[in-house]
């Protein structure tokens, strides 16, 4: 059984469905994905309050809503409710990236470690003997050009 009303469309005489208007309310379809996540969050947990309030409603009176009752609980969404449900959305995701953080900091820490140690090694020793192979460079390029870098260094320390 569908819960949701059909309507005809008057131009075209096709059926649409008329979804429930809470969802428009709180996704934003043609904003960034990341605000479509909390969106989607926030109707995740809108439908987890309706499903508790229909569960009551059948365990209270041994049947299901009907729709006019559906139709005026959607009516129970205020802005400041609706606003609650975006607030608790962004924090649901905020307490899941906390602890997915918390969860992996150690693995992160240890391959961050473990790569530095080996890497600034090896970085080392390379630009060590760059550094060592110009300086060489240097000194032949002098001695082939005449300059007696020895008597030079001999001559400014008085010997």
């Amino acid at each position: 059984m569908h819960l949701w009303k059909e309507k005809v469309n008057k131009i075209n005489g096709s059926i649409e469905p008329e979804y429930n208007p809470i969802f428009g309310r709180l996704v934003n379809s043609e904003g960034p994905e990341v605000e479509q996540l909390s969106g989607l969050v926030a109707y995740g947990l809108y439908k987890v309050a309706k499903r508790e309030w229909a569960a009551d409603l059948r365990r209270r009176h041994q049947r299901g809503p009907t729709p006019e009752e559906l139709h005026a609980y959607i009516l129970t969404w205020t802005e400041s409710r609706i606003r609650g449900l975006e607030e608790q959305a962004e924090s649901v995701l905020g307490n899941f990236a906390t602890s997915v953080v918390e969860d992996n900091t150690p693995k992160i820490r240890e391959d961050a470690l473990k790569g530095t140690s080996t890497r600034a090694i090896v970085l080392s020793i390379v630009a060590n003997a760059l550094y060592t192979l110009l300086l060489i460079g240097i000194l032949i390029i002098l001695r082939v050009s005449g300059v007696d870098l020895l008597s030079i260094l001999g001559a400014l320390s008085g010997k």
